[in-house]
């Protein structure tokens, strides 16, 4: 099966079309006949493909990947909700809130490890103001969107915050959302 995604030029980078045709082969399969141990929202998630010049466009790509994202985790939201009941997927979001306020609550620029004087991890500033912000949406109800939290792009910056630290809290959030939208 062959996805249809405009290439890059042949000096630009782009992502290696024989990766993103198996996976999305894959995933296609999982969509239409879900089996155990399949592809999962999560998958899909931490899923990367290799640059290569003349290669898939990575922001069309990453697009498609986002819907494909939000799709699996609609339905097995949907599926955990008609198999143990809405009180397990209360659950799951409180459960997933409570790491998630655990960040939250830190002080500024002590919500993360930081890298070190010799290392660059993301910005403090700006991971400390996306968190703010994620903040004002679980206390109020704020608007924010996933894809405000799933596109953000933070400045590397010498002492800054471990990146591995951030985009888990940064999947944990997105997973909120998730739940939060598909109740």
């Amino acid at each position: 099966m062959s996805f249809t995604f405009p290439k890059s030029g042949p000096k630009q980078p782009g992502y290696t079309p024989a990766q993103v045709e198996e996976f999305l082969t894959r995933a296609r399969e999982q969509f239409n006949n879900p089996v155990e141990n399949g592809v999962t929202a999560h998958d899909v998630r931490n899923t990367e493909f290799d640059l290569v010049h003349g290669g898939f466009i990575p922001e069309i790509v990453d697009g498609a990947m986002d819907k494909l994202e939000d799709s699996f985790a609609a339905r097995e939201i949907l599926r955990q909700k008609n198999e143990k009941g809405s009180f397990a997927l209360d659950d799951r979001l409180a459960r997933v809130l409570e790491l998630v306020r655990g960040r939250l609550a830190r002080p500024r620029g002590k919500r993360f490890s930081n890298t070190g004087l010799l290392l660059r991890g993301y910005s403090r500033k700006q991971v400390d103001a996306l968190c703010e912000h994620i903040t004002r949406h679980f206390d109020s109800q704020a608007p924010i969107t996933i894809n405000e939290v799933r596109r953000v792009v933070f400045n590397a910056k010498r002492g800054g915050y471990v990146e591995a630290q951030v985009d888990a809290f940064i999947d944990r959030v997105i997973e909120a959302l998730q739940i939060e939208q598909n109740r």
